[in-house]
């Protein structure tokens, strides 16, 4: 068979290139250090490498949405922590002012300290992680609580249903008491009103179908037919306190993050479910135990000098103590799901990574072994060709 010299040029040439691209791709591997740089490479091991690489993302991402939950859990158990603590204090403040060992001005100063223990829970509620407030549920751009206006009721006369709207400025508490007796919004009805502890009172009088009491800076309004009676300095009849309120103006719904495919948890906390407070929707306080209706309610009674009304309200306190101490519980709980919960999707991505790295990761011994071998082929090939090629009839003549 006769071989042209062309047929040995596109020989040459087929065998150069042949080898060349051999040096290429190892030299691409060892590079990357990666035996799998493109689908051609390997497409079975290509589809599998993407695969694993989404799911290490989607586990990636489930792994940082519990790295921030734990950053919310860890500083709402850190300020519970702190929380409980105040209450002991209040705790052992009430129980001294219900001793009836007292004076009324004692009383007064002891009012002064429970109002500090308010402040630095109110404080502990509006708590922020960042710009996020902690206890708002899922409202977390706004304070989880406000100042506004509550009342305090000495006895039964009224309730909490009877009064529709509290409005105004308050330098203080005030005390309301009547001095007649009949129905709002149908008779007049003669009502009082005092600033400094009842030291002096103003006198006033609700008009026959007028619901609202005027008391200075604030106003009150009553629920028409409200039944009232004339109250007297023991405190029996129709009376009431008004005083500052803290107002929960968060969510009713925690903020819920997804730490798993099929898990999600509340990272944020409602803060009526553990300090109270009154329902802006409603202006009625949230049903006992209320930390923050009983404080409030138990400074007044503190400035007021009445003992009894006192010991009532360390009851209570200590119920609202049981109740914060059980939310800190299952903040530590829900913490303590999620670090698990971390560790186990960190644990599963490192498996995914080693499967992966299995398929596209080199082999760097033999990946240089081979690349020598390949340069050695390539530079023969080469040689061979060269001298091939440069051959013609004129060697052998």
């Amino acid at each position: 068979m006769r071989i042209s010299t062309a047929q040995i040029f596109s020989l040459s040439l087929n065998q150069i290139n042949s080898s060349l691209n051999d040096v290429t791709k190892l030299t691409i591997m060892n590079a990357s250090q990666k035996k799998v740089n493109s689908p051609s490479d390997d497409p079975a091991g290509m589809g599998k490498i993407v695969e694993l690489s989404g799911y290490q993302q989607s586990l990636s991402g489930y792994i940082d949405n519990c790295g921030v939950a734990l950053d919310y859990l860890d500083t709402a158990d850190q300020v519970l922590s702190t929380a409980s603590e105040t209450i002991t204090a209040a705790l052992e403040l009430a129980e001294q002012a219900s001793t009836e060992t007292y004076t009324e001005k004692e009383m007064q100063m002891m009012a002064l300290e429970m109002e500090g223990y308010l402040d630095a829970l109110y404080a502990i509620a509006n708590t922020q992680l960042g710009s996020d407030s902690i206890f708002a549920g899922d409202d977390t751009g706004d304070n989880a609580y406000e100042m506004g206006l509550g009342v305090t009721l000495p006895n039964d006369s009224l309730t909490n249903a009877d009064f529709m709207d509290l409005t105004g400025e308050l330098d203080g508490n005030v005390a309301v008491r009547f001095t007649s007796a009949g129905a709002v919004g149908s008779d007049a009805l003669d009502y009082e009103y005092s600033t400094d502890n009842g030291e002096t009172w103003t006198s006033a009088t609700l008009a026959a179908g007028d619901t609202v009491l005027n008391l200075g800076d604030a106003q009150v309004e009553l629920a028409s037919g409200t039944a009232v009676t004339t109250a007297d300095d023991d405190r029996n009849g129709s009376q009431f306190y008004l005083r500052a309120a803290c107002v929960y103006t968060g969510s009713s719904q925690a903020m819920s993050v997804a730490v798993s495919e099929s898990t999600s948890e509340d990272m944020t906390t409602v803060g009526n479910d553990i300090f109270g407070g009154v329902d802006p929707s409603t202006g009625q306080p949230y049903d006992s135990p209320n930390l923050f209706e009983t404080l409030s309610d138990c400074i007044v009674y503190m400035e007021n000098g009445d003992a009894d009304a006192v010991a009532q309200c360390l009851e209570d306190l200590g119920d609202c103590h049981e109740i914060v101490e059980t939310g800190a519980a299952g903040v530590g709980a829900r913490e303590n799901k999620i670090t698990y919960t971390q560790t186990s999707l960190s644990l599963v991505k490192e498996l995914a990574s080693n499967a992966a790295s299995s398929i596209e990761d080199a082999d760097a011994t033999q990946l240089v072994i081979e690349l020598e071998q390949a340069n050695y082929v390539y530079q023969a090939v080469l040689s061979t060709s060269s001298s091939v090629m440069s051959m013609s009839l004129l060697d052998y003549i």
